[in-house]
Parts: C-alpha cells; sequence; structure tokens
C-alpha cells in the first residue's frame, strides 16, 4: 500500500472530485462546501474552475446557491481587495449570477441568505451583478418577516452588517454612473435598523447558543489593535493576545442590550463553555460595565464551574479578566469592591488551571498554550499591584514553567524569564519559608529552586544564543529594571547574583550590534538605561547606542531618558543637548513637572549652559516652562531640588523660578531628611552657596548639612557625592565673610548665633568627609592594582580642598600615578581641569614635573575654561602665590601667569556676566575681580 501525506491526498480526491460526471449535479454544492473546510478549494487553479463552470451548468438551484455561496467565501479569503483577481474569476462569477437572476424568485429563505452574502462578500471586487444585489436587498426585510429559524435570523442580520463594513469598490473615470450605483448601495442602515427591530420582538425563541451566534452577527469587523506600550516613559509588556476593540453598529445597539439582558437572566442554566464564551465577548464588546459582566464573573467565582472549566476556557478567562482590569483603571467603570472581587476571581482561575496541568502532568504544548497567555495578559496589573497572586500559588504556576522551559520557543522564553523577576517571585517572603520547606521537593527541578535567581539565570545562560536581539533585549531591560530599582529594599537578594547574567546578554547584544538598527527606539533606550544602571564604564558600549539614537526623531519622553544617561556618564552628545534646548518651548506643555525638573537637573549636568542665555533664558522664564502652581502644588522636595541645582548649573541667577522654588517646595526643611542620596544633598548645598545669600535663609543650608552628613557614612560614591560641592568649598566655608560685599544693602546681617551655628554644621560636614576622603586616599595609595589615571586628580583634589594630609610615601605614590599624557581627556568637563591645577600646586615640591605639566597645559587652553573655571583659577593662583611668598622658581612664574590670565579673562563684561552676585563676591575677595561698587543683585 502506498502511503501518502495528507495534503497530497486531499489534493488528488479534490482534482477527482471536481472531474465532470464524479458528483452529481445535486451534491456539487455540498462538496465545494467539503473542499473549502479542507482548504483544497483554490480559487487559483484554472483548472477547478473549469471543473466548477462545468457542474455549476447542470446543478439545480439550491446547488448553484451553496456553490456560489461556497466560491465567494474563498475569494474573500484568498483573494486581496486591492489587487484584481486570477483572470479567469471575474467571468465565473458574473456568469454564476446571472444564472441566479433568472431563477430568482424561486429562491428558498435559506437560498437566499447564502446568495446575499455571496454577493455581499464579491461586491469590493467589483464582481456583483447590480440587478440582483437591488432585488435581494430589497427582499432582505421581507425575509425576516417570514424566517421564524433563529439561526437563519441571525444570518440576515450577519450578511446586513458585513453589507455595511465592506471595502467599496474604487470607481474610475471610465466607471460612470455604474460606479456610483455601486457606491450608493452599500449604505443598509434602514434595513439594518428593520431588522434588528424585528429580531428583537423574536428574541423569546432564541436558545442559549443562539443569543451567542446572534452577537457574533451583529459584531462589526475590525482590525485587532497594535501592541500595549507605556505612554509614562517605561515600556509595558507585550500582551500575546490581540484584543480588537469591538462593537456593533449603532442600529443594532438596543438588540445588543436586549440580548445581554436576555442572557443575565439565563446565566444560572449556561454550560461553563457558555459563560466563557460570553465573558470574552461582553469584554471583547467592552460592555464590563453592564450587571452581565459582574453576574458571569461571581459565576466564575464558583468552585463547582471552575471545576468544570476546560485548561483553554479557563486561560480565556483569565485573559479577559486581566484586560478589564487593566481598562478599568483607565476608564473606572468598576467600584473598587467590584475590582477586588474580579482580581480575587482571578487568583481562583488561575489556581485552578495550575491544579488542572499539575494533576495532568503538565506539556511544554500546555504551556504555551494556556500558561504563557495567562501570564502575558495579568503581568501588567501584577507588576502595578491591581493584581495580587499569592506567593505559593506564584510558586506552583512558575515550576509548571520551569520543568518546560527549554521546549518553549524563545520568545516565550523571554517573556516567562521578564514574568519572574517583574511578579517578585524570587523575593522570598519569610511566612512562606515553612510550607516551601515542607513541599521542597515540588519545588525543586534538577536541585534547583525554583526561587532562586541563579536558577533561573542559568536557564537564560544556557539559552543564550536561542534569543533573537528583541529577546535579549526584553530580558535585559526587564530584568535590570526589577533588580536595579530606585526604592531601597526592592529586591531580596543581591544584584550580584544576577549581573553576570545580564552582563553576557549585553556582550550578547554588543556582538550583533548591527542588528540594533532596525530595533524601535523605545528599546534602545531603555537598554541604554540598563547599561547605565549596570555601571559599565566602557563609553563605546554607549555611544554605539547613542549614534543609531541621534539619527531618530524620538519623543519626549525617550530624548528625556537618553539625556539622562548622557549626563551620567558624561558623554559627549551636542545635537542630543542643542535639540533639547531648541525644544523647550514645545516640552513646556507636554511633559509633566517632574520631568521638567529633570530636564533641568540633566542640562546643568551636561553643562548646556553653552546653548542658553545667562543670567535669564526667555524659554526657561518663571511661568514659561515651571508656573507657579507646579512649583507649589506638583512637585516634590528632592525634584525641586533637581530644579534648582539644574537653574543654578545654567546660571539661570535672574529667573524667578529659583525664587519660587526657595518659598515653596524647599522650604520644608524637616522633608529633606527623606532624602538618601549624598550626591543630591551636596549638590544642593553647592547651588545654595553660589544663589545671592539674600535669597537664601542660613538655616536651610544649615539643615541641608546636618542632613548631609549623617549620609556621608554609608555612601558608596563617596568621590562622586563630593565632586560638586568640594568645587565651590570656599563658598561654603566664607559665606559668611561673604555678606559684606552681597549684603550691604541690609546692615542687620544674621545673628551671631546664627553665623556660630552654621559654622558648626559646616565643620562638621568638613570633619566627617575629611576623615572620609584620607581613608579612601590611603587605600589607593596602599592598592596593588593602582594604575596611572587621570580621575586621581579629582580625588586627591577633594582631599586637599577638606584639608587632607596623607604621609608622605603615600602622597608621592599618588602624585606618581597621576597621568600627564591623557591631560586633554579632562576639557571634557573643563572643571576637572581646575582639579588637576589644584593637585599640581599641593605638589609643586613634591613633584614639580607633574606640577609643570599640569600649568603648561592649562596655560595652553585656558580659552577652553568657562567663567566659573576661570574665577576659581584665579582663586586658586592667588592662595598659592600668597604661599609661595617671595620664590622665583619656574613653578611660581607659571602660577604667576596663569592668575594673569585669570584675571584678564574676567575682565571682560560679557563673562563676568555669566558669574553670581556669590562667585563675584568671592572673586572680589581674592582679588580676581573688580570689588562690586553696589549690593545689587544681578
Amino acid at each position: 500500500m502506498i502511503h501518502l501525506h495528507h495534503a497530497v491526498r486531499l489534493r488528488l480526491l479534490a482534482q477527482r472530485v471536481s472531474a465532470a460526471g464524479v458528483i452529481s449535479p445535486s451534491n456539487c454544492g455540498m462538496s465545494l462546501h467539503a473542499l473549502r473546510q479542507l482548504g483544497a478549494c483554490n480559487v487559483h487553479d484554472r483548472e477547478l474552475l473549469k471543473r466548477i463552470d462545468e457542474v455549476y451548468r447542470q446543478a439545480d438551484l439550491r446547488s448553484r446557491a451553496n456553490m456560489f455561496h461556497c466560491l465567494a467565501c474563498c475569494v474573500r479569503e484568498q483573494c486581496s481587495v486591492y489587487k484584481g483577481l486570477p483572470e479567469a474569476l471575474p467571468p465565473l462569477i458574473t456568469s454564476m449570477q446571472e444564472s441566479i437572476l433568472g431563477d430568482v424568485d424561486e429562491l428558498s429563505p435559506t437560498e437566499c441568505i447564502l446568495v446575499m452574502e455571496g454577493v455581499v462578500k464579491v461586491t469590493p471586487y467589483r464582481c456583483a451583478t447590480t440587478h440582483l444585489a437591488a432585488i435581494l436587498r430589497n427582499r432582505s426585510t421581507a425575509l425576516v418577516a417570514i424566517v421564524s429559524n433563529p439561526v437563519e435570523l441571525s444570518g440576515i442580520a450577519r450578511i446586513a452588517v458585513e453589507a455595511m463594513q465592506e471595502a467599496q469598490p474604487h470607481s474610475t473615470e471610465t466607471d460612470g454612473e455604474q460606479g456610483e450605483e455601486y457606491r450608493l448601495r452599500l449604505g443598509w442602515s434602514r434595513e439594518l435598523r428593520e431588522i434588528s427591530e424585528t429580531i428583537e420582538s423574536r428574541l423569546d425563541s432564541f436558545g442559549k447558543q443562539d443569543l451567542l451566534t446572534l452577537v457574533d452577527a451583529i459584531t462589526l469587523r475590525v482590525t485587532p489593535k497594535m501592541e500595549k506600550t507605556t505612554g509614562t516613559g517605561e515600556d509595558r509588556l507585550r500582551k500575546l493576545g490581540e484584543w480588537p476593540s469591538r462593537d456593533v453598529p449603532e442600529e443594532c445597539r438596543s438588540l445588543l442590550l436586549r440580548v445581554l439582558s436576555s442572557t443575565r437572566q439565563r446565566l444560572t442554566v449556561l454550560s461553563p463553555s457558555q459563560l466563557s464564551a460570553w465573558l470574552l465577548r461582553v469584554v471583547h464588546l467592552h460592555q464590563q460595565h453592564y450587571p452581565i459582566f459582574m453576574s458571569i464573573v461571581q459565576r466564575l467565582g464558583e468552585q463547582h464551574v471552575r471545576s468544570s472549566m476546560s485548561a483553554s476556557q479557563l486561560s480565556r478567562c483569565i485573559d479577559s479578566l486581566g484586560e478589564t482590569i487593566s481598562i478599568c483603571h483607565e476608564e473606572n467603570f468598576l467600584s473598587r469592591t467590584d475590582l477586588q472581587f474580579v482580581s480575587s476571581v482571578v487568583n481562583k482561575l488561575l489556581e485552578t488551571l495550575v491544579h488542572i496541568l499539575e494533576k495532568d502532568g503538565g506539556s511544554s504544548e500546555d504551556c504555551s498554550a494556556y500558561l504563557v497567555p495567562a501570564m502575558l495578559s495579568l503581568s501588567e496589573e501584577v507588576v502595578a499591584g491591581n493584581v495580587e497572586i499569592l506567593h505559593p500559588l506564584m510558586e506552583r504556576f512558575f515550576i509548571i514553567l520551569y520543568r518546560h522551559f527549554g521546549k518553549l520557543t524563545p520568545r516565550e522564553r523571554a517573556d516567562v524569564v521578564t514574568a519572574v523577576f517583574l511578579w517578585g517571585l524570587l523575593n522570598k517572603k519569610p511566612e512562606h519559608q515553612q510550607e516551601r520547606q515542607r513541599d521542597a521537593g515540588a519545588l525543586k527541578m534538577s536541585g534547583n529552586d525554583v526561587c532562586s535567581p541563579d536558577a533561573w539565570c542559568k536557564v537564560v545562560l544556557n539559552n543564550m544564543d536561542s534569543y533573537s536581539t528583541l529577546d535579549a533585549l526584553q530580558i535585559m531591560n526587564e530584568v535590570t529594571s526589577a533588580v536595579y530599582a530606585e526604592e531601597a529594599g526592592a529586591c531580596a537578594y543581591s544584584p550580584l547574583s544576577v549581573r553576570p547574567m545580564l552582563l553576557r546578554l549585553h556582550e550578547r547584544l554588543q556582538g550583533s550590534i548591527g542588528n540594533l538598527d532596525g530595533v524601535p527606539s523605545s528599546h534602545l533606550t531603555r537598554y541604554l538605561t540598563s547599561i547605565s544602571k549596570l555601571g559599565l564604564r566602557r563609553k563605546a558600549d554607549y555611544y554605539c547606542v547613542l549614534k543609531i539614537l541621534q539619527g531618530r526623531e524620538l519623543t519626549d519622553f525617550e530624548s528625556l531618558r537618553v539625556l539622562g544617561v548622557v549626563a551620567r556618564h558624561h558623554l559627549r552628545a551636542v545635537p542630543l543637548i542643542t535639540e533639547t534646548v531648541r525644544c523647550i518651548p514645545s516640552r513646556a506643555a507636554s511633559l509633566h513637572p517632574k520631568q521638567k525638573c529633570l530636564v533641568l537637573k540633566y542640562l546643568g549636568q551636561v553643562r548646556a549652559q553653552r546653548f542658553v542665555q545667562v543670567p535669564h533664558h526667555p524659554s526657561l522664564a518663571f511661568g514659561a516652562f515651571l508656573t507657579r502652581e507646579e512649583v507649589v502644588k506638583e512637585i516634590s522636595v528632592l525634584s525641586a531640588m533637581f530644579a534648582f541645582v539644574g537653574l543654578v548649573e545654567l546660571r539661570q541667577f535672574e529667573n524667578q523660578t529659583i525664587v519660587c522654588l526657595l518659598q515653596g517646595p524647599l522650604s520644608r526643611h524637616d522633608e529633606f531628611s527623606g532624602i538618601h542620596s549624598a550626591t543630591s544633598l551636596s549638590e544642593f548645598i553647592a547651588a545654595l552657596c553660589r544663589v545671592d545669600r539674600r535669597l537664601v535663609p542660613t538655616k536651610m543650608i544649615q539643615a541641608v548639612l546636618n542632613v548631609v552628613t549623617s549620609r556621608l557614612a554609608t555612601s558608596r560614591s563617596f568621590f562622586v557625592d563630593m565632586a560638586d560641592i568640594s568645587f565651590w568649598l570656599r563658598l561654603v566655608r566664607e559665606r559668611s565673610s561673604l555678606g559684606a560685599y552681597v549684603a550691604a544693602m541690609d546692615r542687620q546681617g544674621e545673628s551671631e548665633k546664627e553665623g556660630a551655628e552654621y559654622m558648626t554644621a559646616v565643620s562638621n560636614y568638613v570633619s566627617v568627609a575629611a576623615a572620609i576622603a584620607k581613608t579612601r586616599l590611603m587605600d589607593i595609595s596602599g592598592s596593588n592594582d593602582l594604575k596611572t589615571n587621570t580621575f586621581l586628580f579629582n580625588q586627591m583634589a577633594i582631599g586637599y580642598r577638606l584639608g587632607v594630609s596623607l604621609l608622605p610615601e603615600a602622597e608621592e605614590r599618588l602624585s606618581c600615578h597621576l597621568d600627564t599624557k591623557h591631560l586633554p581627556q579632562l576639557l571634557s568637563d573643563p572643571r576637572q581641569v581646575i582639579n588637576a591645577v589644584t593637585v599640581a600646586r599641593q605638589i609643586r615640591h613634591l613633584n614639580p614635573t607633574v606640577a609643570k605639566e599640569v600649568f603648561h597645559f592649562v596655560e595652553r587652553n585656558v580659552g577652553s575654561l568657562g567663567a566659573q573655571e576661570a574665577l576659581l583659577l584665579g582663586v586658586e593662583m592667588t592662595e598659592s602665590l600668597s604661599d609661595a611668598g617671595e620664590s622665583k622658581d619656574q613653578v611660581v612664574e607659571m602660577m604667576h601667569k596663569l592668575h594673569a590670565l585669570a584675571k584678564q579673562s574676567l575682565n571682560d563684561a560679557r563673562r563676568l556676566k555669566k558669574l553670581s552676585v556669590q562667585e563675584v563676591a568671592l572673586g572680589a575677595l581674592y582679588g580676581v575681580v573688580k570689588r562690586p561698587v553696589s549690593s545689587t543683585s544681578r
């Protein structure tokens, strides 16, 4: 016996059946429908069309109606409306309609419905016979009065609804009136209204299944929505199911409500499969605000109903309810109590689904068909906290997926790993420990604990080569987001256990960097943020992604994300910075107040002051960017600090937003203790001391100093914390002595007690910082891994400004590892140049060679320094020359020259305008700038 593939058998069978004389004319309609069901009715097969034409002529009216209906359905399924039909098709379809037109009065109601549907389906291809279409359309309302069978009534309604939404044939210049005639015949509104009213009056004759069929018949066909994404900057998980927004024609609205009401009365007699089907339709039609929805959910909450449902039905119900919860939080159509009940039913449905799969063993096919779709439909709400899955159930759920992980598709693996980290499976709760120990065998697989980060990292690494670029990006972005969450204590495990896996993913992505060109910008911006959270220092990794993004048009949120990474890692991205400054007016309307504060912070960090007007940029003016209402009511103290520091870094000293921030959220001194970042607090102190002291209460700075002093001891980034404040430490220390110049009009001054308390706070801060700096510098000097580098200039400068005295051998070893060959790297941030000057003047006796090289470099590049850097250069040189006395050595001569260059630079009125009142006062104190004639604030 010859064994043939089933597809070959069907093809041979189709050829045999379509031969003339094999099937009797009375059975040819049923035979053609059978071929369609088997997928063997190919309208592009010329031989098959020829056989259909031959058989059709001999068939009776019933068979002809069936054959025409079947062929029309095949045409709609296999041919695009926007492309031409196969050459042999239009003549055949036309001849079939003309044949039926001759016997149109003999058509039975059932046959009439079939032909009507066929005509509707071929109309977009300009193959409908006008006369036949007109007769059938006029007959539709008469038919609905004659027909009593609910199935046929639903069929008539379906035809009318389809006719309303079928694409209309395109008319051309040669179409003439016929083209217009086609367009006018596609209204169907009046007929559909009459059909709906008639069916509504006969609704009592419809059975349970008939009502489902009717709802499907009157539901409009639509294109599914695109996959969901976040609108706040944090991309949401992709959902497996495509959730189309369904609706019914307005003419059927009353009928739909009657159907829903009738169904609600019959809910107690509906089978579990019918309950599942109704839930799906109610959700698709967005009718959850009607009583039927909660009635269905209440039935699903009953144990005997859930236990009778199949895994497929349970998964679909979970999917539907997950979508409902998501929509409800946007549209708020359910009460909080109802929403909590829906969430509890979701837990019960999920528990039943897991129980069924545990009992049956569960296969990889079951995971793909039921668990993964349920997981994806709930992920967004679980992460948001709208659905709480109990931890024991979560463990049972993921152990099934873990067992079959290797057999899932790469896309599914990425989704599962993402959910594991985002759902909090790995955050073991103490109350579950005893239960987990009793059931340890069930929760382990090949010696791995399903709640162990190591187990999931291992399976990701084992399948690394199977992931596409998008899969790898999804795992990288979502896991990084979960592990390196901003909230303190967000993870119950160390990020170090997951870091090796993330680094391997990063290497994998860097190895296929060419594939990133086709990746959406939202994914790439998150990837840039992810590698930033990992703390990767190699700038080439950032630039390869940044290069792609700078060639695209980014959304405001994407631009903000990228700008944050550029600021954090001191990357060069002039096009991005200039575009951000240019778009400030438009982003004032599109960004939230918190995001606006971040924009100011980041612009300050990337030295965007080069691209804004000082001391007052029009688009950053008070009320133009940040409004009074936003400052007073909508931003936190931390956001206010970001905005304040950003404005000061941008040298917007006359911007009234600064005053509003100081009098608004920043006046709540007790809230400073809630800020844990020593870096943010230190930068804030420096900014406060740069602003006109008449605007800043001394107690405000003192309050911040007290908080940040306690933060320094536990900080893991001491030198980063101190970078900004050490640069302006003279302004912090000498705030009181600068009062004579900036507050001449305010003779009362500050009280002696207040001044003493302030100086005590400064002294405490400096002493704590100095102790830490000395310890760190001694550790660095004693390290066997110490290599020549330029960052050592910044670290040593901080120590010297804090008054740290190192052991001679430690200081000498550090000075020998200062990298003077790569001094041009310091120009990326001119403040680093001043740090090098600070170190050079301190080690000029210990290592004069390094000091000379630094001073030579600064002399050649003094034009690259900004006004603030020139000011500090002059101050440093003034102090150095004062200490040097009458010495005439070469280094001192170089310092004299640098001092003169700094003073000369600041004699320019345009540059002097870029300094704040306090900065001018500091320069005057050290003789770098002329003493102000009056105290008028700039």
